[in-house]
């Protein structure tokens, strides 16, 4: 494999994860504490405090190790 920008033919592949996370906004809190606060019970604010999603997904780049520029293989 050779570099688009300088032609080298020095270049190493790597994987690379994107991780984004998603939180509860304000609505989703409010909601859970008056519910908490109806039921004065600890068992339904144990998610909202624990809740959030994660999702990852991975890819290949490729890195010339001569100019450093990347790019998805």
């Amino acid at each position: 494999m050779k570099c688009p920008n300088c032609g080298s033919g020095d270049v190493f592949i790597q994987a690379v994860a994107d991780i984004k996370t998603k939180r509860r906004g304000c609505f989703g809190w409010a909601m859970w504490i008056f519910l908490a606060c109806c039921t004065c019970g600890l068992i339904l604010i144990i998610p909202a405090v624990t809740n959030s999603r994660t999702k990852t997904k991975t890819h290949t780049e490729a890195v010339c190790q001569n100019c450093g520029r990347r790019w998805r293989v």
